[in-house]
């Protein structure tokens, strides 16, 4: 590790749990759903508490979308959270001072055919099958995210 990348780090968790801290003040949670129907299509919704992000974003019923979560205090990001989720299955991703992808804590689960997601854009992400989640997983994990900003120990991050 470099001295740049200790310093960067420290800094992030420093910012984090201190914002962690004074989360009644000033903190923000923004989230955006994108809905394939054909086109892309978002609905974006910003709160001020991780309760409130969960229950406006429920348990999304489309059989393709994608879910984008961001959470700021004043002007320090404390992380982004990525849901990609199609029919049964789901792709999660937390982004802090970098990328940490989900997996399953026991090892990729069976699935007999290769597995696309929509992207943003409506184009297609194919991720490896060890990144593959079951959609329940996925949406228990971008809930628990939000309330509490850790990474869900019920599977593994990268």
């Amino acid at each position: 590790m470099t001295l740049n990348s200790f310093f960067k780090r420290t800094i992030f968790n420093f910012n984090k749990e201190t914002a962690l801290k004074q989360r009644s003040s000033g903190q923000r949670y923004a989230l955006t759903i994108i809905r394939y129907t054909p086109e892309p299509t978002s609905v974006t919704g910003t709160f001020d508490t991780g309760t409130a992000a969960v229950t406006w974003l429920g348990v999304p019923t489309d059989s393709d979308c994608l879910v984008e979560a961001s959470v700021w205090r004043d002007n320090v990001s404390l992380g982004d959270f990525c849901l990609w989720c199609s029919e049964a299955y789901a792709v999660a991703r937390i982004g802090e001072h970098r990328d940490h992808n989900a997996s399953n804590l026991n090892g990729p689960i069976p699935i007999n055919n290769v597995i696309s997601f929509k992207d943003d854009d409506g184009s297609l992400y194919t991720p490896s099958s060890e990144l593959v989640l079951p959609r329940e997983a996925g949406i228990r994990a971008i809930h628990t995210w939000l309330i509490d900003l850790e990474h869900p120990g019920f599977l593994h991050w990268s």
